[in-house]
This record gives C-alpha cells, sequence and structure tokens, in this order.
C-alpha cells in the first residue's frame, strides 16, 4: 500500500527540492474485530477499567492506525513556484498552519481545540486529541542557507512535544441491538420458564401416581401379611397339638415297657421259685439244673432284647428332641413346616411300627418261654412222680 501510494504521490522540481511534495500523503488502516461475550461476563480490554456487557451483546473493538507523511512548509521566493504550484504551495502552508494552531492549542491545554479549520485537522484530530498515541518524526535539511526553515520546523517539533496523549477507550452502545437481544432473551427465559413449569407438573402427577401405587402395594402387602402370619398361627397350633400327641403316644409307650418290665420281674421271680422246689428233689437236680441253664440262657436274651428295647426308646426319646428341635426351626417357614409335620408323621409312624413290632415279638417269646416252662414243669412233676413210685 505505501509503494502504491508513493507511487500515485505528485511531485514536483523546485530551486530547494529535485522532487517537492505537493500533497500530504495520509494512509489510514481502520481494524476491527467481534467478540460474543457470555452473559455477566467481564471482558479485559486495553483501558484502565473493566466493563460488564449483558449476555450475547456483540462486542465490538475498533482501532485506526494513521502514517502521515507532511510534505515541508513552503516559501515562493525561495522555491520559485510558479502558476499551478503556487496554488498547492498555498494550500500546504495553509494546512501546516492549522496543524501548527491546533498543536498550540494542546500545549497551552487551551478548551478550544480548532481542528475544523482544515482537512487535514480534521483527519488528525483522533491523533493528537488526547486519545491516541502518537509519535512524531520531524526532519530538516542540512543546508546552512535555510537555517529559518530549520528553525520553525524544531520550534514546531518542540511545541508537539508539550502535547501529552492519553489513551482513552471510546464505547458506544447499540441500544437497538441490545433491545433487540435483552428481548429475545425474555421470550427465551419465559418459554424456558413455561417448559419448566410443565416439566414440574408433569413430575408432579407421575410422582402422584407412584405414591398411589405405592399406597396399594403397601395395603395388598399388609393384607398379605396378616393372612401368612394367621396361617402361621394356625400351623403353629397344629404343630404344638401334634407335639403333644406325640409326647403322649410316647409316655404310653413308656407305659407299655414299664408293664413288660414288672412281667419279666415276676417271670423271674416265679422261676427263682421254681428252681427252689426243684432243688428240693435230689433225684431231679441234674435234670433241674439243665432246665435252669437253658431257661437263664433264654432269660438273659430277654433281658438283653429288653435292654434293647430301652436303649431304642432312649434314642426315641433323644431323636423325638431332635425331630422337635427342628419342628421349633421350622415354624419360621409354612412349606417348611408342612414338610416336616409330614417327616415327622412318617418317622413317628415307622418308629410306632417297629416298637409295636418289638413288643409283640417280645410278648410272644415271653409267652412262648412261659407256656415251655410250664410244659417242662409238668414234665419234671410227672418224672418225679413216677421216680417216687
Amino acid at each position: 500500500l505505501l509503494q502504491i501510494g508513493e507511487t500515485n504521490r505528485h511531485a514536483a522540481n523546485t530551486k530547494m527540492n529535485t522532487e517537492s511534495s505537493r500533497s500530504h500523503a495520509i494512509l489510514i488502516i481502520h481494524l476491527q474485530r467481534s467478540l460474543k461475550i457470555k452473559e455477566e461476563t467481564t471482558v479485559s480490554i486495553p483501558s484502565d477499567t473493566e466493563h460488564t456487557l449483558p449476555g450475547d451483546l456483540p462486542l465490538v473493538l475498533k482501532s485506526k492506525l494513521l502514517i502521515v507523511d507532511l510534505a515541508g512548509s513552503e516559501r515562493i521566493d525561495k522555491s520559485g513556484s510558479e502558476g499551478h504550484m503556487i496554488e498547492e504551495a498555498k494550500f500546504i502552508n495553509l494546512s501546516l498552519s492549522s496543524l501548527g494552531k491546533c498543536i498550540n492549542a494542546l500545549a497551552e491545554n487551551s478548551s478550544h481545540i480548532p481542528t475544523r479549520d482544515s482537512k487535514l485537522t480534521r483527519m488528525l484530530r483522533d491523533s493528537f486529541g488526547g486519545t491516541a498515541r502518537t509519535s512524531l518524526v520531524v526532519t530538516i535539511g542540512p543546508s546552512a542557507r535555510h537555517h529559518s526553515e530549520t528553525s520553525s520546523t524544531v520550534l514546531f517539533g518542540q511545541r508537539a512535544m508539550k502535547v501529552v496523549n492519553t489513551i482513552r477507550l471510546k464505547e458506544e452502545v447499540d441500544y437497538e441491538t441490545l433491545y433487540k437481544n435483552v428481548e429475545n432473551e425474555v421470550d427465551h427465559l419465559t418459554s424456558e420458564m413455561e417448559r419448566q413449569q410443565k416439566l414440574r407438573h408433569r413430575e408432579k402427577m407421575q410422582l402422584e401416581k407412584r405414591l398411589k401405587e405405592s399406597e396399594t402395594f403397601l395395603n395388598d402387602l399388609k393384607m398379605i401379611s396378616s393372612v401368612q402370619i394367621e396361617n402361621l398361627e394356625k400351623e403353629k397350633h397344629q404343630f404344638e397339638y401334634a407335639v403333644k400327641r406325640l409326647m403322649q403316644e410316647l409316655e404310653e409307650k413308656e407305659g407299655r415297657n414299664n408293664v413288660l418290665s414288672e412281667k419279666i420281674v415276676h417271670l423271674e421271680t416265679s422261676l427263682n421259685e421254681k428252681k427252689q422246689q426243684q432243688l428240693e428233689s435230689f433225684s431231679t437236680t441234674q435234670i433241674l439244673a439243665e432246665t435252669t441253664k437253658t431257661y437263664e440262657k433264654k432269660m438273659g436274651e430277654l433281658l438283653r432284647e429288653l435292654e434293647e428295647e430301652r436303649s431304642r426308646s432312649a434314642s426315641m426319646k433323644g431323636h423325638f428332641n431332635v425331630l422337635e428341635q427342628q419342628l421349633s426351626d421350622a415354624r419360621s417357614s409354612a412349606q417348611f413346616q408342612e414338610n416336616m409335620a409330614r417327616e415327622l408323621k412318617r418317622e413317628l409312624s415307622k418308629i410306632t411300627q417297629t416298637f409295636t413290632s418289638q413288643v409283640h415279638s417280645l410278648e410272644e417269646k415271653i409267652s412262648q418261654l412261659v407256656s415251655e416252662k410250664g410244659t417242662d414243669i409238668w414234665r419234671i412233676e410227672i418224672y418225679t412222680s413216677k421216680g417216687a413210685r
């Protein structure tokens, strides 16, 4: 861009310069950057303060760069300008004079800055108006003949150095865009609020429905639990009754065993009496001894069987206690109690049958032994009577 501008710049030959610029050269570069700022976000910008902008409002940062090459002031008597060049020199000097007035006013902190006097000062007012960073390069000629121009240029630079610029950010708010954004945000929040209200209402209805279902389910569970408790109580009473009945049957079996024991004792007493009577006869001593041994052997077998029966009865009691313990453990489950009751009934039936058969067998053996003993005694008496004759 600088080369293109330099090529298009008009220059002319004067007595002071072979190529004298016939105009000022200004290159203006505009920079712009847009940022999308979130809601309530603090944005750091090149300023001494921080700015908070509302949500979704585009922040536009604008900057302007000016590169200026000013044409030097020109005296007609020294430059030898003629014709159209005189008009060019007059406009150059006029614009430089207006710029000098603005610099002087800024250096003196004047309340009025005459930036409207020329196009040059209007274009450069942002650069020397205290809102920009400005660098000024002053060039002078090495010739001693032009010391007056050199001194005026140096004085201009000296006055310009007194100007102190402070960078300030110029903020402009697009209220129309801001209003639209705020209106859109309000519409969005309103729709979101309505959606949330509908969602909460739907959730409330679902929760109420679930609550009703839970209450119904809880009532059903209470009813089922009460029915199960009643059934368990009934089964408990039934099992207790069955246990009492089994205890009574066991006591009856024990009574029968006691009766058998008494019969055996009575038989032993009778046998001893018969032995005493048989021993009174010397002639029948050997027969009685053999008979006694035989009966003692049989009585021993009967006593062993009786002891075995008693041990079996004791084992039955232990087994019954185990069954009773299992029965108490089974009360926690209706199904298990029912199965165990059936098993107890089967076990009790088996034990009862076995015990009954064993008792019948013992009774038959005792009856047979008694009958055999009576026959043998009768035979001994007959034999004794024959011997006496």
